[in-house]
């Protein structure tokens, strides 16, 4: 489920769940709506902790630097603050290995990153 369905589908269960609570809808449609909503509010809430998770290993705000934050005022793209190391490794670290970037375990530090531009990996046979 992408997030322009969750949108529609929590857009429409709002509505329902007016109606539900408006006592207009009764019986197994409302036990449906209700079972619905749950699972969109599941899924919302994996969503927006994977975002977290993504930002904190990008060093990012959780809006990547959308301008109407008011965390970070729009500022909080990728490398915005110190990554953090592990959530670095598990969502960032195999995207470089698959460019050919390799990290130092000995030295998990950005000293660790040897310097590889795009054309690079593509001259080295990294691909996509």
């Amino acid at each position: 489920m992408d997030a322009r369905q969750i949108t529609a589908g929590m857009m429409r269960l709002t509505n329902e769940a007016q109606a539900v609570r408006a006592g207009r809808m009764r019986g197994e449609r409302r036990r449906r709506v209700r079972q619905a909503h749950q699972r969109l509010d599941s899924s919302y809430v994996s969503i927006a902790e994977r975002n977290a998770a993504l930002a904190a290993a990008c060093g990012a705000c959780t809006c990547f630097g959308e301008p109407h934050c008011l965390d970070c005022g729009g500022e909080g793209k990728p490398g915005w603050q110190r990554p953090d190391e592990s959530l670095f490794r598990q969502y960032v670290a195999p995207v470089l290995a698959r460019l050919g970037v390799h990290m130092d375990d000995e030295a998990p530090h950005h000293d660790s990153l040897r310097a590889l531009s795009w054309a690079d990996a593509s001259a080295q046979g990294a691909s996509l």
